[in-house]
């Protein structure tokens, strides 16, 4: 299935921010769900092997963004067990963006791929939250690939790519993770920091973090415990 999502935020009158542009067609719908928010709705089980969604989210100067799904993502396996589900999301933002969608969970066989590719202009800020779970409870783990690729100015800040799970080149059991978690933030600058399996890194006027581990709800907590806007200088 081929899913399309388009949302653009612009600074109206009086500062308050204003979508002109709301819509969605395939296996997503878009709501606005508060000023500044909205939220990702599947209208179809999946994602399957094989399916292709492209999220567009433009921010304009002065604009806030703040993206959230209603539910986790349950990746199944192809027919034949071969084809990855992909998803991309584009951000362009001259405001400030957040992305804190819901866990993926990637099932027995699957394969899906997460992309993110954010174009930041001079000013803009940014907070990106990524959170994976290979496998339901008792089942073998699928397969995550996850790439994430910030500009600023068209300057890179950062650019890394993960994979996880079985056929990944450094998913070596017994020392493979079935849940992991991480955050891209460019605004302020934090120093680095290391917890349990989980570390934080200064970027240029950001920082990114990450968590991996045996369950999910840990790996948050370990993500959470590295500390964040408390800490946060200019």
């Amino acid at each position: 299935m081929i899913t399309r999502v388009e949302v653009v935020a612009r600074c109206g009158p009086g500062g308050r921010t204003v979508l002109p542009v709301v819509r969605a067609s395939g296996q997503l719908a878009v709501r606005r769900t508060g000023p500044t928010s909205v939220h990702l709705v599947a209208t179809a089980f999946g994602p399957l092997g094989g399916d292709d969604a492209e999220i567009s989210l433009v921010v304009e100067e002065g604009a806030r963004l703040t993206v959230h799904s209603v539910a986790a993502a349950v990746a199944l396996p192809a027919r034949d067990g071969e084809a990855a589900s992909v998803q991309r999301v584009h951000a362009t933002v001259a405001g400030h963006l957040t992305l804190a969608p819901e866990p993926t969970v990637v099932t027995a066989r699957a394969h899906h791929r997460a992309e993110l590719t954010a174009e930041l202009a001079d000013g803009a800020t940014l907070d990106a939250t990524e959170q994976v779970l290979l496998g339901r409870a008792g089942e073998e783990p699928g397969r995550w690939t996850g790439t994430t690729r910030v500009e600023r100015a068209g300057c890179p800040l950062l650019h890394t790519t993960i994979s996880l799970g079985p056929g990944a080149p450094a998913w070596l059991p017994p020392v493979a993770p079935r849940a992991y978690a991480a955050t891209a933030s460019i605004g302020a600058t934090l120093p680095v920091a290391t917890g349990q399996d989980a570390v934080r890194l200064p970027l240029d006027g950001g920082w990114s973090a990450t968590a991996w581990g045996a369950e999910l709800h840990r790996v948050v907590r370990a993500l959470a415990a590295l500390g964040g806007a408390d800490e946060e200088v200019a």
